[in-house]
């Protein structure tokens, strides 16, 4: 197994133990941190056939996550 692929292996298994545990102890930021790391890991490796650099998709996903996680909390706060 390749080190790029153990590495996102462990990137997912961390993100969805974050996700787990704000659904556990009952926590909506935490939960939507978590699912907004596994929504920007995704888009990583759904640009990957484009092309481009690690950094540029990653900066890419990770900036799509950041707006999910922001507006999500938004809209929770909103909510209760």
């Amino acid at each position: 197994m390749a080190a790029y692929t153990l590495l996102q292996l462990l990137e997912v298994a961390a993100a969805g133990a974050i996700l787990l545990l704000g659904v556990r102890i009952h926590s909506a930021p935490v939960a939507l941190l978590g699912g907004a790391l596994l929504l920007a890991k995704a888009i990583v490796n759904i640009l990957s056939p484009e092309g481009g650099s690690v950094y540029r998709r990653s900066v890419i996903g990770y900036t799509v996550g950041g707006i999910f996680f922001v507006g999500a909390s938004i809209l929770v706060h909103l909510a209760s």
